[in-house]
């Protein structure tokens, strides 16, 4: 029986999973239907005509989410560094500080997105 060590195993699922990764990016290029209208190639999500400044400005994905988007992943960033410095072996005046500027940084950017939520989510 052959055995591997830690880095071996790491390496070798690494190769596989970049290896069906590429094999089912191939897959869906190939398998996918290529017929192109005017409804599917808009970036408006339900078929929507674009108004205003919309018609010249071409934006990829879905942006009426996008500011909730950011507003869910700062908290769960957050969220995840509380935890993982609550189980620091030993609180110091330094793990302190960086867990109040992340606080703050993290609250302004969530004050700020509560301030202009009508003007990044409509």
């Amino acid at each position: 029986m052959y055995q591997i060590d830690g880095s071996q195993a790491f390496w070798a699922f690494a190769i596989i999973d970049f290896a069906f990764l590429a094999l089912a990016v191939i897959a869906a290029r190939i398998v996918s239907p290529k017929k192109p209208n005017e409804i599917k190639i808009t970036t408006y999500e339900c078929g929507q005509d674009p108004f205003g400044e919309a018609r010249t400005f071409k934006l990829t994905g879905i942006s009426r989410y996008f500011g909730y988007a950011v507003a869910f992943f700062a908290l769960d960033a957050f969220g995840w560094m509380i935890l993982t410095s609550a189980m620091a072996v030993k609180i110091t005046t330094e793990l302190i500080s960086i867990i109040a500027i992340y606080t703050f940084i993290i609250f302004t950017g969530i004050a700020y997105f509560l301030h202009e939520k009508n003007n990044l989510v409509n």
